[in-house]
């Protein structure tokens, strides 16, 4: 639930980040989707789910969970640094 909003939200503030540049900002809002799921999913299966099961086996379910919501914010992160370098250093239209 929190990525989806977390898709959510980026995918509109890099909608509305590539129309205040005069960029296509369909094509921007999908893009920005994708560098949150992509980085979100290779985290989730290559490093959060091996450590949630070691997590469980000794019963630390806090932990489990924070590990667990890891992805988000790893998808997040890269979803800035992808604005940040490419988005805002597109050549605008206009």
């Amino acid at each position: 639930m929190i990525g989806g909003i977390v898709a959510i939200l980026i995918a509109i503030w890099f909608y509305r980040s590539a129309e205040g540049r005069g960029l296509p900002a369909v094509q921007w809002a999908f893009a920005g989707l994708l560098a949150y799921y992509v980085p979100n999913f290779v985290w989730s299966l290559v490093v959060a789910k091996p450590l949630m099961a070691e997590f469980h086996a000794r019963s630390a379910v806090m932990m489990a969970g924070v590990i667990g919501h890891s992805s988000v914010v790893v998808g997040a992160v890269v979803a800035v640094a992808v604005r940040h370098y490419f988005l805002l250093r597109a050549p605008t239209n206009g």
